[in-house]
């Protein structure tokens, strides 16, 4: 019982921090950068995105956690620690390039890498647990998606 306290804490933790610092940095430049770019015409309006990415977290939230309890070897263990963490560094670094110093080609470098490691971390969680797995091909989606969006942004401006 104390481990999946333990497990769940340290799942949500660093879930919320990461949406505090994106929430944060995507509001620096949401209004005086994000809303003047030429955007393609499937871009989302902007109040989708808050919700979009609050069922997005709650996910990984489930995922994780989950994957977290599924017994497994150390090294599955390490892995799926090392990709997951490096994942939500990879979005707080993509939403600084972005919005923050609004670097659209930079940013486009940034989500490609979050687009593989987020593949490493699906093919991680496939083998540990496959509702983990489903419960994370939302997410791995949506930034493809994004990647699209940004590729396409920096095209357009």
């Amino acid at each position: 019982m104390r481990v999946k306290l333990q497990y769940g804490i340290y799942s949500f933790a660093l879930i919320f921090v990461t949406s505090l610092i994106t929430k944060y940095l995507v509001n620096q430049g949401l209004i005086p950068f994000y809303d003047i770019l030429e955007k393609p015409q499937v871009t989302p309006e902007n109040n989708y995105f808050r919700y979009i990415w609050n069922m997005l977290y709650v996910l990984m939230f489930l995922g994780f956690y989950i994957a977290l309890l599924t017994p497994q070897r150390y090294e599955q263990f390490y892995d799926l620690n090392t990709l997951f963490i490096l994942q939500l560094f990879l979005q707080i670094v993509w939403t600084f390039s972005f919005f923050y110093i609004q670097q659209i080609g930079v940013s486009a470098v940034v989500i490609v890498l979050l687009d593989i490691v987020a593949a490493l971390l699906m093919h991680t969680l496939f083998f540990i647990n496959l509702w983990s797995f489903s419960l994370f091909l939302p997410f791995l989606i949506w930034i493809l998606f994004a990647t699209y969006l940004n590729i396409f942004i920096a095209f357009l401006n």
